[in-house]
C-alpha cells in the first residue's frame, strides 16, 4: 500500500530538515565529525516527530492509503504503521464501502477463500497483520484504507506525512538540542521556547478541531 503525502514544500525530506537546522546553528556544514553530528541531528528530528505523533495525537494521525488488487489474490499486507480500530476500506473502482467481519466469523463463513471464484469485493477481515478479502479479486480494483497511524514509520526518516508547519516544529526541537550539545544555553532556551509554544498552540488548535467535529462550538458566558 502507498500512503498519501502532504505537499513537499520547503522541507520535503529529512535531509532538508537537517539543512534547516544547520542554517539555524550557523556554524558550518553538519557532518559525521561535526558537533553536533548530522546523525545526532537526524535522531533528534525523529524523536520530535514521534513526540508529535504519540504524545499529542494530532488529527493528521489519520492516514489514507491505497492498494491496487491483483486478480485472483485475496490476502494483502497492511501498512507498517497500521493501527487497529476505526479503519474503513472502500472499493474506489466499484464505488462502494466494504463490510468488515470479525476474524472468527470470517473463517467460519468463508472456509475456502482460495477455492472461491474471482469476483468483485464485498466483505473483508483483518488478521495476522493482513487484509483478507472474502473472495479473490476479480480484477484490478483500487482500495482506499482509512486508518489511524500507530506512530511507527515505514522508514524512520519519513517526514512526508507531516504538514509543512510540523516539519518546522521538529527542526526547532533539533536546533534546541543542538545548542545544548554546544553548551550555548541562551540560544538553546530560545529554541526550546519555540518548540514548546508551537506544541501548545497546535494542541489547542487540534482540540478545537476535535470538538468542532463532534458538533460543539465555544460559546461566551452570558453575564
Amino acid at each position: 500500500m502507498s500512503g498519501v503525502s502532504f505537499n513537499a514544500g520547503t522541507l520535503s525530506d529529512i535531509d532538508d530538515c537537517i539543512t534547516h537546522v544547520q542554517s539555524n546553528l550557523n556554524r558550518g556544514t553538519l557532518s559525521a565529525t561535526s558537533k553536533p553530528t548530522s546523525t545526532e541531528v537526524q535522531n533528534w528530528l525523529i524523536r520530535a516527530k514521534q513526540e508529535l505523533m504519540e504524545t499529542h495525537g494530532f488529527t493528521w494521525r489519520r492516514v489514507f492509503s491505497y492498494l491496487d488488487t491483483v486478480a485472483g489474490t485475496y490476502r494483502y499486507a497492511l501498512p507498517l504503521d497500521f493501527g487497529e480500530g476505526g479503519y474503513i476500506i472502500r472499493d474506489i473502482t466499484n464505488d462502494k464501502r466494504l463490510t468488515p467481519i470479525d476474524p472468527t466469523a470470517f473463517d467460519s463463513i468463508f472456509v475456502d477463500v482460495a477455492g472461491d471464484e474471482n469476483a468483485t469485493l464485498t466483505y473483508y477481515t483483518i488478521k495476522d497483520r493482513e487484509l483478507w478479502l472474502s473472495n479473490p479479486a476479480g480484477g484490478v480494483y483500487r482500495l482506499e484504507l482509512e486508518y489511524m497511524r500507530t506512530g511507527d514509520d515505514s522508514t524512520s526518516t519519513d517526514v512526508s506525512y507531516l504538514p509543512e508547519l510540523a516539519r518546522y516544529k521538529i527542526c526547532d526541537y533539533a536546533t534546541y538540542r543542538s545548542f545544548i550539545a554546544l553548551e550555548m544555553w541562551e540560544a538553546a532556551s530560545a529554541y526550546k521556547g519555540e518548540w514548546t509554544s508551537g506544541i501548545s498552540v497546535s494542541k489547542k488548535r487540534d482540540n478545537r478541531k476535535r470538538w468542532a467535529a463532534l458538533g460543539y462550538k465555544v460559546r461566551p458566558f452570558i453575564i
